[in-house]
């Protein structure tokens, strides 16, 4: 799999920089006479518009655009693009376009452009202008209109264009694919070069099925657990198939397999259970149509590169699968998340919400779309989302992450109200709360503790270490807790201890352990970890603080000043502050210290799961 990410890394080069495929960053040129153009060829020695030139350029009024004005509409369409705005960068290309109509440079890289904005009409008369004027073997252009032949179920013309592509390049890695759903639509079972990896295997299987030639299947299952590095999405697919064609052991025990890597993915489960019960489980969509076959060829490109990181190429390939098929979940899912990833928030929301509620991954969408409005400051819509999902899907995991959003708010009794539905929830449908939802009392712990309630804090939190007797966080802040009140300090230092020897690098959970020293009174043994904790985390008052107060017990007064300064400039709370002030007029004294460092991870369920 390595080596396939390799290969594709290059084609996704080949998309958006240029090379072979010629399409992508080009060359802004200057002409004898002033005129700028943008070309695909190196221009000669002093011939480039100059970068001050190109920056004037952008702050030229929009009426006023002539001559260099190409330069910053092309330079403003690169940073549009940048931050995945396609659809400004695309409306700077056409500006481009009117002054330069017929170079092909600018008309492939609007191609690209048209087709990650899902503007496929613009797209295919780029497309077709590219392959009969300019360019005939263009990959990318031959690949849309294969597309376009397929959807059309004009079969030979699509097997004309595929014959057309260059070798190598963009075309290296689809070309199989392409080859044996264009040989499928014409009738003919060809599945010979679909051999090398996962996905040309899981192909060959889908053409296979698709062709009813269902000896063939078990063989190439069997062969695709051999190749190694297999992703959890991998694996799921290959025991689809395998509850597909009646194998639900086999299926079973792949899923229990992915699980072991996603154990909160409820699609998982619930295929798992089915496959248990002897029951063939409804996800899997058989390939009725080659357009369908191809637009899954499609999507896994963009998998692939969205997983290397490579998301714009990814998202041209993912909007090429949903040219095919308009109703493919997962391409729409992998364009919401690559938004996401690249805080285009508006988009991934509305990306979200396009799933419909029939869809099996339609509650996991739409909790998606609340963390992007919570992650816009928006809690209280993404609380109302959360709550209709609770209201009209009794839906778990959204009460579970209502509850997250209060407490990390420091709404204590709302998130414990909503930690305790869910609890309850769980205890009224199972007689229990679950291994696989041991972080409620963890996350309940918190709240409670936090909410001056710790009697039933430290019930929670014991109960989870009962179930996670090793998790750093759990361990780390049971240990300080008790250390915090000066209660069973020996037992405190030994869990801190085990929890910074699992996350040595972590700077709140060294700092706890630092903290717990000097709780106990041994502060020449707490300056180390506390100075290691601020290394770690520089510019944590709290653990600035404590350093501060660890300095002044063993007689390094300047020192300890120097870390309440620190500390002071870089909080925000008033009471730390105030401390702080206090501490700086008359030195350390019996003042209460501050509470402890929280760490942000402290703020999440997430890595609890």
């Amino acid at each position: 799999m390595n080596d396939l990410l390799k290969h594709l890394s290059i084609v996704a080069g080949l998309i958006l920089i240029g090379g072979g495929a010629g399409y992508g960053v080009y060359q802004l040129q200057t002409l004898r006479g002033g005129k700028t153009v943008i070309a695909d060829e190196q221009p000669q020695a002093g011939m480039e518009v100059s970068f001050d030139e190109m920056v004037r350029a952008i702050h030229q009024p929009a009426p006023s655009y002539e001559g260099s004005s190409i330069a910053g509409s092309y330079l403003s369409g690169q940073f549009a693009q940048h931050y995945h705005d396609w659809k400004t960068a695309g409306r700077y290309m056409d500006y481009i376009l009117k002054k330069e109509p017929d170079n092909p440079a600018l008309l492939k890289r609007a191609m690209v452009l048209a087709i990650g904005a899902g503007d496929y009409d613009r797209a295919m008369t780029f497309a077709h202008n590219i392959i009969e004027n300019y360019e005939s073997t263009n990959a990318l252009s031959l690949m849309f209109l294969t597309a376009e032949a397929f959807r059309k179920q004009d079969y030979n013309a699509a097997a004309t264009y595929i014959q057309t592509m260059p070798e190598g390049g963009l075309s290296a890695f689809i070309m199989p694919m392409l080859y044996s759903w264009s040989s499928a639509s014409l009738g003919h079972y060809d599945v010979d070069d679909l051999q090398d990896n996962s996905i040309h295997l899981y192909h060959a299987i889908l053409v296979s099925d698709f062709m009813d030639k269902k000896d063939n299947i078990k063989s190439m299952l069997k062969q695709a657990l051999t190749l190694g590095e297999l992703s959890p999405e991998d694996v799921e697919r290959i025991a689809d198939i395998y509850a597909h064609i009646g194998e639900t052991k086999s299926a079973a025990a792949l899923y229990e397999q992915a699980m072991r890597i996603e154990s909160e993915n409820e699609t998982l489960l619930k295929k798992k259970e089915a496959a248990e019960k002897g029951e063939s489980p409804e996800m899997f969509v058989r390939v009725e149509t080659p357009a369908q076959g191809l637009g899954e060829a499609f999507y896994d490109m963009a998998r692939l590169l969205s997983h290397d990181f490579s998301d714009e190429s990814a998202r041209v390939f993912a909007r090429l699968a949903l040219f095919l098929n308009p109703e493919d979940t997962h391409s729409r899912l992998l364009l919401a998340d690559i938004a996401a990833r690249n805080e285009r928030y508006a988009d991934a929301i509305a990306l979200y919400k396009g799933i419909e509620p029939k869809d099996s991954d339609f509650l996991k969408a739409r909790r998606s779309a609340a963390d992007l409005l919570y992650e816009q400051g928006r809690s209280d819509d993404a609380i109302a989302e959360l709550q209709l999902l609770v209201n009209d899907f009794n839906d778990l995991e959204s009460l579970i992450q209502i509850g997250n959003i209060h407490r990390i708010n420091e709404n204590f009794k709302d998130a414990i109200k909503n930690y305790n539905m869910a609890i309850n929830t769980l205890i009224n449908t199972l007689g229990e709360v679950s291994e696989d939802y041991w972080y409620l009392y963890y996350v309940r712990g918190m709240a409670l503790e936090q909410d001056g309630q710790w009697d039933k804090a430290e019930a929670d939190l014991k109960a989870a270490l009962n179930f996670q007797p090793d998790h750093p966080y759990v361990l780390n802040y049971l240990g300080y807790a008790w250390a915090d009140q000066g209660n069973n300090l020996d037992k405190a230092l030994k869990m801190i201890e085990s929890a910074v020897t699992l996350r040595p690098n972590d700077g709140y959970i060294t700092d706890s352990l630092g903290w717990v020293y000097y709780r106990m009174g041994r502060y020449k043994d707490a300056v180390p970890h506390l100075e290691r904790a601020v290394e770690l985390m520089p510019y944590d008052p709290t653990i600035n603080d404590h350093l501060g107060d660890a300095y002044w017990k063993v007689g390094r007064t300047i020192e300890a000043e120097f870390q309440w300064i620190r500390a002071k400039n870089h909080s925000e709370n008033e009471e730390l502050i105030l401390a702080i002030e206090q501490k700086l007029l008359e030195g350390l004294n019996d003042l209460k210290t501050v509470k402890q460092a929280r760490s942000e991870r402290n703020k999440s369920a997430t890595e609890m799961q």
